[in-house]
């Protein structure tokens, strides 16, 4: 659903419809606080969640819910690169920012049918912080970087 809402997005940023830029305008010090996020985004998203599918893969339940979780970060990553390259670089922000919201939910929601004991009850911790916090900075550092409304004139 988000992917097809962003294809909208693209259109509507193209075709400048939307109060969003093309392009996004992080600046020096911005790409290189993003540089080590999205190392931390490599470890904490996506290297914790497929050891600890590995841990508990004798686990049906655990294999289901961690099996969803990478498939659908998978179709992020796929969804950013192939429409930032097709329509505009900008929509990385959104697809992100809901895809995350989204990732937030699953974690929360599936919670409850896990059985964790206590080291992989902090990795999955972490792995839900990491995702908090990356939508906090999805907020305050990438949406002002491409809504017209941010831009002094």
């Amino acid at each position: 659903m988000t992917t097809i809402l962003m294809i909208g997005y693209g259109f509507g940023v193209k075709a400048q419809y939307l109060p969003f830029t093309a392009e996004i305008g992080f600046s020096t010090s911005q790409l290189q606080f993003l540089r080590g996020w999205l190392l931390l985004a490599w470890v904490a998203g996506i290297l914790l969640p497929i050891i600890l599918l590995l841990q508990a893969w004798n686990q049906p339940a655990s294999r289901l819910f961690w099996g969803g979780y990478l498939l659908t970060l998978v179709i992020q990553i796929f969804s950013e690169g192939f429409l930032s390259r097709q329509l505009v670089p900008s929509i990385v922000v959104p697809i992100g920012f809901f895809y995350t919201a989204f990732r937030l939910w699953q974690l929360v929601d599936g919670f409850g049918r896990l059985t964790l004991s206590s080291l992989p009850l902090a990795a999955f911790r972490i792995v839900v912080l990491f995702w908090a916090a990356n939508l906090v900075m999805l907020l305050l550092v990438s949406w002002p970087t491409i809504f017209v409304g941010f831009k002094s004139s």
